[in-house]
């Protein structure tokens, strides 16, 4: 398999259903290496179900998945969670930061997991970027919704994932943080990190490289 391949994902024929509600209904995507993906659509769309299908939150589903080159219907629970704390970054609109750990230790969090050493230039670059560096010591608990929201970029990114993952990203920001964000985001897709964002600003939607609508359970591409 080409390199190109490993790096690109596709869903194909996806359908979820909870109940006798079908929120995802023969839903195809693909999205190529560096891509940056703005979903929109109404409240219960579907959305975030996509995202956690998406992110192997969720493997509750019909239809086929190929991520960075592997059938996702053949990896085992152990390789999902590698997969996951290797390749992939979450920004939770939930946030789920540990209240009772400092900013710095949620920060580093998806390190300890893998054992690994963080370069100190990039972690260095990623708290001046979202200005907090004089939380980093307060436990998440005591954080204002705006600066939980943008520990959890950090958190996301601290492992440099292949695919970033965003649920309202900028939800719980005013604009000018809004602007940081993108920013932030922007550059590591320079970078070759690929960007999947849900997001009802449509200003923000309006930056990414390819805007999509959910509706009725079907991704449609606006016209740009």
């Amino acid at each position: 398999m080409n390199d190109f391949m490993q790096k690109s994902i596709r869903l194909f024929g996806i359908t979820k259903r909870f109940g006798e509600k079908t929120v995802l209904e023969n839903l195809n995507l693909r999205i190529e290496a560096s891509d940056f993906l703005a979903i929109t659509g109404g409240s219960g769309s579907g959305k975030s179900t996509l995202i956690n299908i998406l992110g192997l939150l969720d493997d509750d589903y019909e239809g086929s998945y190929t991520l960075f080159g592997e059938n996702v219907r053949e990896l085992s629970e152990r390789r999902r969670t590698q997969f996951r704390n290797q390749r992939l970054g979450f920004v939770f609109q939930a946030y789920h930061l540990i209240g009772n750990c400092s900013v710095q230790e949620n920060i580093l969090l998806p390190a300890s997991y893998l054992g690994e050493k963080i370069e100190k230039g990039y972690y260095e670059e990623l708290i001046e970027a979202l200005e907090i560096g004089d939380l980093l010591k307060k436990d998440a608990a005591l954080l204002s919704g705006g600066e939980k929201q943008r520990v959890c970029i950090a958190r996301a990114l601290i492992n440099k994932p292949s695919l970033l993952i965003a649920d309202e990203p900028t939800g719980n920001l005013d604009e000018e943080n809004t602007e940081r964000v993108y920013g932030i985001f922007r550059k590591i897709n320079q970078r070759g990190t690929t960007i999947v964002m849900v997001t009802h600003d449509s200003s923000l939607a309006s930056k990414a490289k390819r805007k999509l609508v959910l509706s009725e359970g079907r991704l449609t591409e606006a016209v740009r």
